[in-house]
């Protein structure tokens, strides 16, 4: 869903472009459950924008969490993580996973630059692949346990990189709540 004003999503990207990243290649998992990543994190902490969009973001959806008859979640839903991720043309990306038991209810995916296709599928041989649009500034929401009182996690994967990606994850983790 379009998300950032054309302004927002350059002053983001901007900071975001000058950070440290640290690499992520690595292989996780055994037999079928294998998940290879190629990309770089920045978790960020106390950068000042990044913090103004994540109160800004999460009032945002306060606000239409308010209009609803059922609040969806059992708790309150509250981002306390936010990461930075950037890929590079030619890196692998992420193969298909699902998000870490950690994170409940939503999990909101920002793309401030870059062309990648991201797909949420059906299993880690990404079957029945369906391809979300990343165009930057749009955001995608993934449930996650806790979401309808119920533990879905999709399963989702990017790849294809074709231009510098700069994504910003926001979670709410519950070893942080």
């Amino acid at each position: 869903m379009p998300l950032l004003t054309e302004t927002a999503r350059r002053s983001l990207l901007g900071q975001a472009e000058q950070f440290c990243y640290a690499p992520e290649v690595k292989t996780v998992g055994a037999a079928d459950q294998i998940v290879r990543t190629e990309y770089s994190a920045f978790e960020i902490s106390d950068q000042a924008l990044f913090l103004e969009f994540q109160f800004a973001f999460q009032g945002l959806l306060d606000r239409e969490f308010a209009k609803l008859d059922r609040y969806p979640f059992n708790s309150k839903q509250e981002f306390n993580a936010m990461v930075l991720q950037r890929y590079l043309p030619g890196e692998l990306g992420i193969t298909p996973h699902r998000d870490s038991l950690r994170a409940i209810h939503l999990i909101a995916l920002i793309n401030l630059g870059g062309t990648a296709e991201f797909y949420r599928c059906d299993d880690r041989q990404g079957r029945n692949s369906i391809q979300l649009d990343t165009t930057p500034g749009n955001a995608i929401l993934m449930r996650a346990p806790g979401f309808l009182n119920a533990q879905i996690r999709p399963f989702h994967y990017l790849t294809n990189i074709r231009s510098i990606r700069y994504s910003l994850g926001l979670r709410q983790h519950i070893d942080r709540a």
